[in-house]
Order: C-alpha cells, then structure tokens, then sequence
C-alpha cells in the first residue's frame, strides 16, 4: 500500500491538473473585428492543454497548487483500499461465477456502493483541486466549509442530488460493471482453463491483443465524456454559490483556469453534454481521453 500511496502523490500534480482542465471553462470566441477577444478581456489566455495548465498552476500557485487536493485523494486511496472487497467481488463474479440470482444480488450491492462512494469522492477531490479558497490541513470542519456550501453542510445528502452528478456516477460504474460482463462472455470464455501454459495459449494471443486494444477505446470513448461531466457536476454548485454569494464586486485574480460560473446551471446530465457542445464544443468532452483510456486496462 505504501507503494501505491508513494507513486500517487508522485503523478498527483498531473491528475490535479487533469481535473483543472476538465474544469477549465473556454467557450467559442466569436471573431467580431470590433469587440476585443475574450482572451483580452481576461487579460490573460486559457491554457488549452494538459501542460499548459500544469504549467499555469506551477506559475500562478507553485508547489501549492501543484498539490492542492492531495490529501482527500489520497483519503480517498486508503478507502478504496480498505473497500476493496465490493470491487473484487463484481471482478470475480463477472469474470469466473455462474450467473445465478444470488450472484444478481451481490453484484448489485457491490455496484450500489460504488456509485455511493463515486459521488463523494468526485465532490471532495474534485473541488478539493479547483477550489480558490484554502483547505487546511489539520481541521476538518474548516475543510468542509471550504468544499461544502452551507446547504449541503446542513444537509449531506443533497451532494448525491445534484443535478445530474448521481446520473454521471452512475453510468460510469454501470458501464464498468457491464464490461467485465461482457469480456467475460466474449472473450475470457475462450481461453483455456489453465492460462499458465504458453502452448494452449499461444492460439488465443491475437483474441487478447485484440480485446485490449477494443477496450481501450471504448474507455476513450465512453468513460472520459462521463468523467469530464463528473467533474463540471461536482463542483458547480460550489464554484457558483461563491460567485453569487459576494456582497462586493469581485476583486480580479489571475486563476490558473476559469470556471463556468456566469451562465445558467448545468440541470443534467444531457443538459451538461448539450452545453458543453454548444459553448466549447465536442472536444471539450474529450479532455484527457488517453489517461481514461490507459487507466482503463485495470479493467480489462
């Protein structure tokens, strides 16, 4: 476990600025010769890339912003760790069980908690890595009040209704659950049984190359839309309520990246699709595609 903690705070700064630039902000600049660029009304650029943002927020924030996020991600590590139970069981049973009732049932269990732990963990570490204001590190009460808004401090559970957060989490698990079932059917039930001999193997090694590089793209494809809609989802209703929420007009900071705070709320998961579409375009929704891609041969 040491290990994996060790090597998660070491690409830590690549997955914070992952999720910046899944946050980042950056609609369609309409070229009117009259009207300054929006670039120039910011007075600064938007990074439109991955370094670009690393490379923002080591600028604006140094090695504090590098790392803002850290500790509820790996919170969240030591959870999934001990947790980890759910995830072996939808992995054994889809892989190698016999599809009967009780097998619906705890794979269904399994599943529920998740997509339970799915949500918190993108609230937390999501507006954890975004967030402007300064999480402590030694009072959680004063944590939760910087990544909370008061209603949901008042009332955890509104996290899990959030317009169209539920909705994303939920389609992420499920689609990972429904591919192992479906390897499991179209691929794994070819091989031989005992995997460890290379001659009974051999015949089946284009079949697995194969399956892999299939499943890394339909990751691409379908997870990482899904995983940038988490993000935008997760940290809206805080990263608005502090917009609106100031009594005087704001004082202009420099962000590493800009939040889409100004426009109408996100209302679902299509909603959040149809305007990422129609304000930034289709490749917004593809930020990130070869880390949920590559991430995704865990799944295979």
């Amino acid at each position: 476990m040491i290990y994996k903690l060790f090597f998660a705070a070491l690409v830590f700064p690549l997955k914070g600025a992952l999720i910046r630039w899944r946050a980042n902000f950056t609609p369609k600049v309409q070229p009117v010769p009259e009207l300054p660029l929006i670039d120039d009304v910011q007075h600064v650029s938007q990074p439109r890339s991955l370094i670009g943002v690393l490379r923002r927020v080591n600028t604006e924030e140094g090695i504090d912003g590098l790392y803002k996020g850290i500790l509820p991600t790996l919170g969240f590590m030591l959870f999934w760790e001990q947790m980890s139970i759910p995830s072996i069981v939808v992995v054994g049973y889809l892989h190698f069980g016999v599809y009967d009732q009780s097998t619906v049932v705890i794979i269904a269990i399994a599943s529920l908690i998740k997509i339970i732990a799915t949500v918190i963990e993108a609230v937390f570490v999501n507006r954890a890595v975004t967030t402007r204001e300064d999480i402590p590190s030694f009072s959680l009460r004063r944590a939760l009040d910087a990544l909370l808004s008061p209603t949901e401090r008042r009332h955890p559970y509104r996290i899990f209704i959030i317009p169209g957060l539920l909705a994303a989490c939920t389609s992420w698990v499920l689609y990972i659950v429904s591919t192992i079932g479906a390897r499991h059917l179209l691929f794994v039930t070819q091989f031989p049984e005992n995997f460890g001999n290379w001659e009974d193997m051999r015949p089946h090694i284009p079949l697995l190359v194969t399956a892999v590089i299939f499943s890394l793209a339909l990751n691409a494809l379908v997870l990482t839309p899904l995983e940038v809609m988490m993000v935008r989802l997760s940290i809206q209703a805080k990263a608005t309520q502090v917009a609106l929420l100031l009594d005087t007009p704001p004082v202009e900071v420099i962000e590493p990246v800009r939040l889409r705070t100004d426009k109408d709320e996100y209302t679902g998961l299509i909603s959040c699709a149809r305007l990422i579409i129609q304000e930034e375009g289709w490749g917004v929704l593809y930020r990130g595609w070869w880390w949920t891609a590559f991430r995704g041969i865990l799944f295979i």
